[in-house]
């Protein structure tokens, strides 16, 4: 099911329709949008042929489940440890990051998500960004198979060390390759988390890494692709 060349040159062909018109416009106005966003992820660099975001941050996937046992599968980058998500081609100057899943039963909760820093680590430490002047979150989103995206706002290694029950925000997909844009003062913290976080200080002034993700309750079978590009900050 999961064959990576057929996946990410059908999937170029496919967002190139979607994206072409759209790209043209945003590259026309790029010199204003410059001051007044922090480009997070663009994933139009490689290092050792893995993407990375802006500034050099490592990407990498991530998957957890009840029962680990029947964990999701992934693909992304091929032969990659840990996995990453791959290259895939939107347009001639434009590369989105991309990766499959597959929900497994039984489970009562799971999920995937393609996690990116901002930084590359200074001493083997995470380093943070501090995004307390921006109000919104941008990015653009293809989804084949998945209905509901999670996006997470997550500080490791700064004094926060929850493994789970950052900051997020759930919303439904559109069809096509399209942008999302939400304010920073709308993520919460799931309800059953017990460790609460002062979101502008722990999380704002901390940032090391944003996810985006899929996941499932009481899962069934499900398989799907999605895609990530553009991840900004946006004042």
């Amino acid at each position: 099911m999961m064959k990576a060349s057929r996946l990410y040159f059908g999937l170029a062909l496919a967002l190139m329709c979607v994206c072409s018109t759209e790209m043209l416009a945003q590259n026309a106005d790029s010199s204003k949008a410059s001051e007044e966003k922090l480009v997070y992820a663009d994933f139009q660099k490689l290092e050792n042929g893995r993407l990375v975001s802006t500034r050099g941050g490592r990407t990498q996937l991530n998957r957890w489940a009840q029962n680990m046992g029947a964990a999701p599968k992934i693909r992304g980058l091929e032969n990659a440890e840990p996995p990453t998500a791959a290259p895939a081609r939107v347009t001639d100057q434009d590369t989105a990051a991309a990766f499959e899943y597959e929900m497994r039963m039984p489970n009562e909760w799971a999920g995937v998500n393609l996690e990116v820093f901002g930084q590359p680590e200074k001493d083997g430490k995470p380093v943070g960004d501090d995004i307390s002047g921006y109000k919104y979150i941008t990015m653009r989103l293809f989804g084949k198979g998945p209905q509901l995206v999670r996006v997470e706002l997550i500080s490791r290694g700064l004094g926060i060390n929850l493994e789970s029950g950052y900051p997020q925000m759930t919303f439904r997909l559109s069809p096509g390759f399209n942008t999302y844009k939400f304010k920073l003062n709308e993520f919460r913290q799931p309800d059953w988390v017990t460790e609460q976080l002062d979101f502008k200080r722990d999380i704002l002034q901390k940032l090391t890494s944003v996810t985006v993700g899929v996941f499932c309750d009481k899962c069934r079978m499900e398989s799907g692709t999605v895609v990530v590009d553009n991840l900004a900050f946006e004042k």
